[in-house]
């Protein structure tokens, strides 16, 4: 039962409410709003008149929960032991309630992309003499709410749960036994009659299928989560998207945890968004960029969606700037090298060019295998008895010239097909049914000259009509006969058609310009690889 408070010309009255529990008797409560109107004349607005009521709502509201907490006694997922010197209960209704609300105001502040890879995951546990303990999913999770998140989400809660006096978050092994024991009986139980679910494949050194066409880029990363990388403080990888480089980067943050080194995992899009939040919504950057200077090792994956922001980029070179002064290492993963990131700031740019690059090609056919291998082991081990014929996964490597990712949605595919089938081992009949799509795609897809002479001029940073330009200059030419090469290789265009294209050149002209590029690819590894690269770009070229 709430005494009425009242409200008179313009200004509050200091009142006492009093709360009724039938389990703990009365208790006086005073309003905590003593805000005070001068005495006015002014009458009393609808709009004074509507804050006013709602104030008194929001106090009763309160006041209720406050006296509800005093004879709370039984708790979500559990009841509290008494006699224990050190008390100890499972989270309670009110802060599982508050947990709820808290989240979705945390979506709006930390942006979606954010929440769904931290925040989502993590999980309310128990209450430990007034802390809540919250649990994670990973130890860089960990590492990122507790830089990030935590304090933010203890001003949140307390607001909707006024006993919390702090937030923990921990990993599975570092919460109590016995309060992990009590506040996950039921989930236990639940495990215990369904299966359990696949869980993602771990971004480690050891998971990775590593060969020619990443192994530079897989020493780099092995040394810098090792801690040896110091005389290299900032390292560029790039790709294009699907061969592995978010693994690494992974996989590097995992081993320099485990060494005890200090790690930022963050997006570039994560970057820009904290950035943008704290400059523009707090117009205080200073937390932001203490966040990001202090690490040991700053990763930052998807680093291409901070170009064409300036002030993004001004704030990335100073932050690469400071935390290299101090000591610090910094990886970035993008799609191109500095050249080809377009809006890319020129002083970013000169930054990037003098650091430690490395290139991850798409994969050749032993490493397509290689990767097919262990994907189908890691779906195996999630589902009992599913298996691929070896002569289906020699096939698909042979015939898919595409990247890891692609190669994990084919066996996606393979595993569908085993669970349509019964649980019947999948053969190279039923893989070629099921993948029909997708090697018809690469077997049936018309490769044109046209099509050549863009790729190669945009992986020599020139247009197609310089490309086709009459001229001798080497820096012209060269790429020209690289073309025209492919372009014997990749199409079915005859020699004089081929000539044609390229702006009224002889036959001859074509066959020297093949022969020449083919003698050169014999005797220098780095023309070949070249070629390689060029010859990938063209087949997935839309």
């Amino acid at each position: 039962m709430l005494n009425r408070t009242s409200f008179r010309c313009g200004k509050w009255l200091k009142r006492k409410e009093t709360v009724i529990d039938g389990a703990c008797g009365r208790a006086q409560i005073s309003l905590v709003r003593r805000a005070r109107l001068a005495r006015s004349t002014v009458p009393v607005t609808p709009v004074r008149k509507h804050r006013a009521e709602k104030d008194i709502r929001l106090e009763r509201e309160r006041c209720a929960r406050l006296g509800a907490a005093k004879n709370r006694n039984v708790l979500s997922g559990g009841c509290m032991e008494q006699g224990e010197e050190a008390r100890r209960d499972t989270a309670g209704v009110g802060a599982a309630r508050a947990f709820e609300l808290v989240q979705k105001e945390l979506v709006s502040e930390y942006g979606a992309d954010f929440y769904g890879s931290y925040i989502s995951p993590l999980r309310l546990v128990a209450e430990l003499n007034g802390v809540l303990l919250f649990r994670a999913g990973s130890r860089i999770a960990k590492e990122r709410l507790n830089q990030q998140v935590v304090d933010r989400l203890g001003a949140r809660m307390r607001a909707y749960e006024p006993r919390v006096q702090k937030i923990q978050i921990l990993l599975e092994h570092e919460i109590p036994a016995d309060v992990r024991a009590l506040a996950d009986a039921r989930i236990e139980e639940a495990r215990q009659a369904d299966p359990e679910p696949a869980r993602p494949l771990e971004l480690t050194f050891e998971t990775f299928a590593d060969g020619p066409s990443n192994f530079h880029a897989y020493t780099v990363a092995q040394m810098i989560g090792a801690g040896v990388g110091v005389t290299f403080p900032v390292w560029l990888v790039h790709s294009p998207p699907g061969c592995g480089k978010t693994h690494l980067l992974n996989a590097a943050a995992h081993e320099a945890i485990a060494r005890g080194r200090k790690v930022l995992f963050m997006t570039g899009q994560e970057f820009l968004e904290c950035f943008q939040s704290a400059l523009h919504k707090k117009r205080d950057s200073s937390s932001f960029k203490e966040m990001v200077r202090a690490p040991d090792l700053l990763i930052i994956d998807d680093f291409h969606r901070i170009c064409g922001k300036r002030a993004t980029q001004e704030e990335a070179f100073d932050t690469i700037n400071e935390l290299t002064r101090r000591g610090g290492q910094i990886a970035l993963a993008a799609n191109h090298g500095p050249d080809g990131l377009e809006g890319l700031d020129d002083a970013l740019k000169a930054k990037l060019k003098g650091a430690a690059v490395s290139e991850i090609a798409e994969p050749d056919a032993p490493l397509r295998r290689k990767i097919l291998d262990a994907r189908v082991a890691h779906h195996a081990r999630a589902n009992s008895g599913f298996s691929v014929a070896p002569e289906a996964l020699d096939m698909i490597a042979d015939r898919m010239h595409v990247t890891g990712r692609e190669l994990d949605g084919a066996v996606c595919q393979l595993l569908i097909e085993w669970k349509i089938s019964g649980g019947i081992t999948v053969t190279l009949e039923a893989a070629a049914n099921a993948l029909q799509s997708k090697l018809a795609e690469g077997a049936e897809r018309r490769i044109t000259v046209q099509l050549v002479q863009k790729v190669v001029a945009r992986h020599y940073n020139m247009s197609v009509q310089q490309l086709l330009e009459r001229t001798r200059r080497h820096s012209i030419a060269r790429p020209r006969q690289v073309a025209m090469y492919l372009a014997c290789k990749m199409t079915h265009a005859s020699l004089p058609d081929i000539g044609q294209r390229f702006g009224g050149f002889d036959h001859t002209t074509i066959m020297y310009a093949r022969d020449r590029i083919a003698a050169l690819s014999e005797t220098d590894p780095n023309l070949k690889a070249e070629l390689e690269g060029i010859a990938r770009a063209v087949r997935r070229e839309p």
